[in-house]
Order: C-alpha cells, then structure tokens, then sequence
C-alpha cells in the first residue's frame, strides 16, 4: 500500500516523461525540432509536446 505522498510523486514523474515516436512533428508554433546526442527531440513550452524519436 502506497501513502498519498509516494502516489503524488509517482504522477509527478510520470508527466515528466517525454512520448517516443518514430517519427516526430511540431505540433503548435512554440514547437522546437533539436538533435541533441545524435537523437532527434521536439522542446516546447507545453510539456505535453515533449517528443523524442526512437
């Protein structure tokens, strides 16, 4: 049984992720496409834009 603190940062660090595609698209005009370490990410201001191409 979890605690309602454990939960609240498991939710935390789930929003924090980014989705993986295959292929990746600017979704609004505040959309960024950067390579960084040979990989190709999209950086936003809307986190929910986060992608990364894998």
């Amino acid at each position: 049984m979890m605690t309602k603190e454990e939960e609240l940062s498991l939710k935390d660090k789930r929003l924090s992720y980014m989705k993986v595609r295959s292929s990746i698209k600017k979704i609004c005009k505040d959309c960024k496409i950067v390579r960084r370490k040979r990989v190709l990410r999209v950086i936003c201001k809307n986190p929910k834009h986060k992608q990364r191409q894998g």
